[in-house]
């Protein structure tokens, strides 16, 4: 995993290698820094050198020079390369997100995914710059300062590192256990994230039923878990610390015990000792860093896991290896189609939504889709722009497979307007202009007017610069819906799905939108979801559907006339009328 998230550095390798560099110079200057203490006590306090005494203090400064520069270049080229880096990933992930298919998103919140967006690719980044950065400069600086300790002292440098590997053992197994429980931790943040968002989009629901303090109750719940999570990983992130003074105590101890007896008998001088004790404590400060960052190592993997986990989900729905040309006719045939899903777990076996679905849709007809709730009426629409693909069977555009042609070529001559409309966080032009963005602001307007729009966006407060909010959240219902129509108008692509498309309307405003419905399907292949049946009178077939089957089709006098299951729909909803 390591191996993968490092080929993120592959395009900002001369920072990096530039970071290194500077990162070896400065670990490098650490070895001088006890030879500096030698000379000094023994140079100008012992042997009482007065030429030493003044070049001593320029050797000092320009060390120091070269240690600043190197350390402020190192740690700006890693943190630039961090950012690099994590603007990359942030990149990847969102491309491989929008390539996936709807059904990714049944299975996951939106919630869960920008958690994995946000906090865990900050967790990569800090991996990739932060504690690489640690690591490289900080083991250059321990091997170095060994190399200082063992030329001062070979026998004093046994003594001093023996400790090092034992210490060693007890912080790797601390290090498996860190990255556990920070996998852990990143998924209580998605879920408690997840449940944040839906009590938020929900929060008329809840309050309608008064249901705040059985949100607040799951919240706090779920924070609870994360906290003791985060708990518990800040103890195992202590006891990295701790482990470490012991350790370094005994081997310290050693030195002044063992050196301390071997000045006073003479057979060392005190510059000596005291270069190869500042030697040590110099080591001991980069090798307790080493240690602890293996807990910041443990969590950017665990980042990096849940990042891969997105990265590494192929989308259900792709493009074909070759893609067959796109026909020029817009006719629709669905050859037995069935189409079934799984439910949450696979022991629970799946759901049959559609079977032997047998339908020719003609080029330029309006056909229309009716049935009682659940009937599969929006399951079949999603197969013609492959929001889904038959589990068995066969969907034909012009004679042609559609999983035999591109996505965007397929998709590029269907405009969907839907039951649930949404709205982007944008100005109204640009919501319109969505659905063809070249097309000209004589155009846009055109479209608004068409779909009956242009009465209230005069009125809104910027007109077409207002900006409609999240989910579009500003607008009514009504108004919403008549900006995705808009949207579809200004696409005009030759075949036009309809979803409910006046659900959210009413009667007047149906009656203004119908007409526009009515010019737009002039000459396209439309298939239309309907629950008003007024609205579907003029449809050249009507599908009634069943339990994922079709149950009857024909025009709408031919099967009032049947009476079956169409004119029992009929009855109910014009009962009071007739």
């Amino acid at each position: 995993m390591y191996t993968r998230i490092v080929r993120y550095l592959k395009p900002h390798s001369r920072r990096f290698w530039t970071a290194l560099l500077l990162m070896v110079i400065f670990g490098a200057t650490d070895g001088g820094v006890p030879f500096l203490v030698k000379y000094i006590l023994d140079g100008v306090f012992t042997e009482r050198n007065e030429a030493l005494l003044w070049v001593l203090p320029g050797l000092l400064v320009g060390f120091a020079i070269v240690r600043a520069a190197a350390d402020f270049g190192q740690q700006f080229l890693m943190a630039s390369v961090g950012h690099k880096v994590t603007e990359d990933i942030r990149n990847d992930v969102n491309r491989h997100v929008l390539s996936l298919s709807p059904d990714f998103f049944v299975r996951n919140s939106t919630a869960e995914i920008l958690s994995r967006v946000t906090s865990d690719v900050l967790l990569i980044r800090s991996l990739l710059t932060d504690s690489s950065a640690a690591i490289i400069r900080d083991s250059i600086r321990v091997v170095v300062l060994l190399c200082s300790c063992v030329y001062l002292d070979p026998k004093l440098s046994i003594l001093a590192v023996v400790f090092f590997p034992v210490a060693g053992l007890p912080i790797a197994r601390l290090g498996k256990r860190m990255r556990k429980l920070s996998k852990r931790g990143q998924d209580a943040i998605g879920q408690l994230a997840a449940l944040f968002q839906e009590s938020m989009q929900g929060h008329r629901v809840v309050k309608i039923f008064s249901r705040e303090e059985f949100e607040q109750s799951k919240f706090e719940h779920g924070n609870h878990e994360l906290t003791r999570t985060f708990i518990r990983s800040e103890r195992v992130r202590a006891l990295a610390g701790p482990i470490n003074e012991v350790f370094a105590s005994l081997a310290i101890s050693g030195v002044l015990l063992y050196g301390g007896y071997t000045v006073i008998s003479g057979q060392r001088t005190a510059g000596g000792f005291m270069a190869f004790l500042v030697s040590v404590f110099l080591m001991y400060e980069p090798f307790k860093k080493l240690t602890r960052v293996n807990a910041t190592v443990q969590q950017g993997l665990a980042g990096a896991q849940r990042i891969f986990e997105i990265l590494d989900t192929p989308p259900t729905i792709q493009d074909p290896a070759v893609a067959t040309k796109l026909p020029s006719g817009h006719e629709i045939v669905f050859d037995l189609v069935s189409y079934e899903y799984p439910r949450r777990t696979s022991d629970e076996g799946v759901v049959e939504a559609l079977r032997d679905i047998a339908l020719i849709i003609p080029e330029s007809k309006k056909v229309a889709l009716v049935g009682f709730s659940g009937a599969g009426k929006s399951t079949l629409v999603d197969l013609i722009p492959r929001f889904i693909d038959p589990t068995v069977g066969t969907v034909r555009l012009g004679g042609v497979d559609i999983r035999e042609l591109e996505l965007n070529a397929l998709r590029s001559r269907i405009a969907m307007v839907g039951q649930h409309t949404f709205l982007f966080n944008d100005t109204v032009y640009n919501n319109i202009a969505y659905g063809n963005p070249s097309a000209s602001r004589t155009e846009v307007l055109a479209a608004a007017q068409a779909a009956f729009a242009m009465d209230f966006i005069e009125k809104l407060p910027s007109g077409f610069d207002t900006v409609v909010g999240e989910g579009g959240m500003s607008l009514s219902g009504g108004e919403r819906q008549r900006l995705a129509i808009a949207r579809a108008i200004l696409k005009n692509a030759p075949i036009l799905i309809l979803d409910e498309a006046t659900a959210s309307l009413d009667n007047r405003a149906e009656r203004e939108v119908q007409q526009a419905i009515e010019a737009l399907v002039e000459g396209r292949t439309t298939v239309v979801i309907a629950h008003r049946l007024s609205t579907i009178r003029d449809a050249d077939v009507i599908v009634v559907m069943s339990g994922g089957k079709i149950v009857e089709q024909g025009s709408h006098e031919a099967l009032l006339a049947k009476g079956a299951e169409y004119a029992r729909l009929h009855a109910l909803q014009f009962r009071e009328i007739e």
